[in-house]
């Protein structure tokens, strides 16, 4: 069920009563089915990977710094590894605090610090040493039937119908039906806030209750 973009469509020329294109156009719903895709990752942070990489000369900025991958939204809850060892965050006025010359320092990376798309350690990185980090990534963009909207996670594919919901509130907005725009948009950002909650219980946590210690 609305298993690819030209489902989502179809599903949204059904609710807005136009099987073929005389108002609005297959290009503009489908750039806001990519809008709703995009916004619906960016505020459930449902889409989460494994970012790896061996760093090179060329990687590395400034000494200390590498470039977040261009799909990547923020930081989940595995946190970022260097040589697989996990790393404490802190900020640039936190290492400020540290003397000046925390920038000329050597060693392996037991810090670090986001800098608008970029990442970076203290002390400086090496070339040929690993980082990996846990991600909420952006979602793909889709303009075939080859891309499987939210595909990433498994426990939203349910929730496609928020993109038609969205497209469909766009429709009404150019149409200047504002009454079924804020209908629709008030639907899909419910759906938002359910999906929040549901996935909001599923962090990483013990499985097992751990039981009050009883005095003897």
């Amino acid at each position: 069920m609305l298993a690819n973009v030209n489902e989502i469509l179809t599903d949204v020329r059904s609710l807005i009563n136009e099987s073929t294109e005389r108002f609005w156009k297959d290009d503009e719903i489908i750039r806001w089915i990519n809008e709703a895709a995009e916004d619906f990752s960016f505020k459930t942070k449902c889409l989460s990977s494994y970012y790896y990489k061996i760093l090179t000369e060329d990687d590395i900025i400034d000494d200390r710094e590498i470039r977040l991958n261009p799909d990547f939204i923020a930081l989940d809850e595995g946190g970022v590894l260097y040589n697989d060892k996990p790393l404490t965050q802190t900020s640039l006025k936190g290492l400020d605090e540290w003397g000046k010359d925390w920038r000329n320092r050597t060693g392996t990376p037991t810090h670090f610090y986001f800098r608008g798309d970029y990442i970076g350690f203290y002390p400086k990185p090496s070339v040929g040493d690993t980082v990996a980090y846990y991600g909420i990534e952006r979602a793909p963009y889709m303009d075939s039937d080859i891309v499987e909207p939210l595909s990433g996670d498994y426990r939203i594919i349910a929730l496609r119908k928020c993109l038609r919901d969205y497209a469909v509130a766009m429709c009404w907005y150019k149409k200047n039906e504002i009454a079924k725009y804020q209908e629709m948009m008030a639907r899909y950002e419910m759906n938002v806030f359910n999906v929040q909650n549901l996935l909001s219980g599923h962090k990483n946590q013990g499985a097992k209750i751990i039981p009050a210690r009883r005095r003897r």
